[in-house]
């Protein structure tokens, strides 16, 4: 039986991507569970985008909301996706990837054991390829509620997953907007909801996926190089949370500076961020050399 609170958002950025979105309609209307919408946020497109969901909004078996706004990366469209959203819980789903069957069935009943506790901000479940091997590795045996430092840290569980977040809860950790920026990893949002929250972990595939050339995991360091004040932030906060230890610590700091000289910024706006951590120093040596190693690959278009 279909109950209204559990009714889920799925949420798409899309950038140019029109001719992918056919394939992801496809695998929402086959879902065993039918209580959701689909949110698409268009980053300002050029291409036909616009008639492709206008086409698949006439043969949609639910309901598909349609915005576009003015090209200004992922992240800005999750936080225009997050304030239309009208579902409890929100799924950030790429136009590339697809669901399989039973990936909003699951959710939704992972979501039946937590949805009234507090505590506990979402679910977390696992990404597999379009061939079914799952991204990543060492995932847990059984459903586990923790925060994200403890998964990534103590049980060291590699990998993206597939994040759903309560959407009230979300709403209240919106992106941080830098000018001419145009991404920010996702994962200082994540962060900072599990500096409050706990999330239910469990070990069932809910997404499937594949990784293009021209795509934003594939583009990471290029992209956190051209957007390089996202990059800071995330890792300077990330060098404060004692809980991921020494190492992850001192990895965190390693790649501030690893980012530092790309940001044209006064050099006492970009200190700031690390707010008298003065261990961060220590790995200045390293995250320049790795600026000089990303360099060298990029003369020589290797990365």
């Amino acid at each position: 039986m279909i109950h209204k609170t559990e009714h889920i958002t799925i949420f798409t950025a899309s950038y140019n991507r029109g001719d992918l979105l056919n394939r992801l309609f496809l695998s929402l209307q086959e879902q065993t569970y039918t209580n959701f919408e689909w949110i698409i946020v268009d980053d300002g497109s050029t291409d036909n985008t616009a008639q492709i969901v206008h086409q698949i909004q006439k043969k949609s078996t639910f309901n598909i909301v349609y915005q576009k706004q003015e090209n200004q990366g992922k992240h800005i469209a999750i936080n225009t996706g997050v304030n239309l959203a009208k579902g409890l819980y929100f799924f950030i789903v790429d136009s590339d990837d697809r669901l399989p069957k039973k990936a909003l069935e699951i959710i939704a009943s992972k979501f039946s054991k937590i949805k009234d506790d507090t505590t506990i901000a979402g679910l977390v479940g696992l990404k597999c390829y379009f061939d079914k091997k799952t991204v990543g590795f060492n995932t847990l045996q059984e459903d586990t509620i923790c925060d994200i430092f403890d998964y990534r840290y103590k049980y060291k569980v590699e990998g993206d997953r597939a994040e759903v977040l309560k959407t009230n809860i979300f709403k209240q950790y919106p992106f941080p907007k830098f000018e001419n920026e145009k991404f920010i990893p996702e994962s200082i949002v994540w962060n900072r909801i599990a500096k409050d929250y706990k999330m239910l972990f469990f070990n069932e595939n809910v997404y499937e996926c594949e990784y293009l050339d021209d795509g934003l995991s594939a583009q990471s360091v290029q992209l956190r190089r051209k957007y390089p004040k996202g990059a800071l932030n995330l890792y300077a906060e990330l060098g404060r949370i004692k809980k991921i230890g020494i190492l992850g610590r001192l990895k965190a700091y390693t790649n501030f500076w690893r980012f530092f000289f790309c940001n044209t910024s006064k050099v006492k706006d970009k200190l700031v961020l690390l707010k008298n951590q003065y261990v961060a120093f220590l790995c200045f040596p390293f995250g320049f050399l790795l600026y000089v190693k990303d360099n060298l690959l990029l003369n020589k278009k290797l990365l």
